[in-house]
């Protein structure tokens, strides 16, 4: 698990908490196309250490290393079932099915929580893209 992350400005700054996660992806319920913003639904290899919210996170797989929000949790606006861990990649256009992909969750965005309509879901997932954006642009990691 890498324990540091480096500023832009090369200040490095300990992050022994960040987690690492593996797994293959799976069809999920194309929720998130729908809402217009695609994901990639994870089989996870191992338990999942991380505490459900949104995340900042860099996924990795043979084609490249992108950025991306997370969502690991139950999707409490959907009433969901069991915990999923599903990946918005920023920046990318494709077919993950069947791929493994590493995931390394960078920076904690924001407790899960339900939202009362989709408008609503919609504009914070919005946010928490920015909010990514902005902290990848401000902070170089590297794995």
């Amino acid at each position: 698990m890498p324990t540091s992350w480096v500023r832009a400005d090369g200040t490095a700054i300990l992050a022994a908490a960040l987690s690492t996660i593996s797994g293959v992806v799976v069809s999920g319920d194309s929720r998130g196309k729908s809402l217009g913003f695609p994901t990639a639904n994870l089989d996870l290899d191992d338990d999942a250490t991380l505490s459900p919210g949104v995340y900042a996170a860099v996924v990795k797989w043979d084609e490249g290393t992108y950025q991306a929000v997370a969502n690991f949790g139950y999707r409490p606006t959907f009433a969901g079932q069991g915990l999923v861990f599903e990946l918005h990649l920023l920046d990318y256009e494709g077919d993950l099915y069947g791929k493994k992909l590493f995931v390394t969750s960078t920076w904690r965005l924001r407790d899960e929580i339900r939202f009362n309509d989709r408008k609503t879901l919609v504009e914070q997932i919005r946010e928490d893209i920015r909010q990514a954006r902005e902290w990848f642009a401000e902070n170089e990691f590297h794995l």
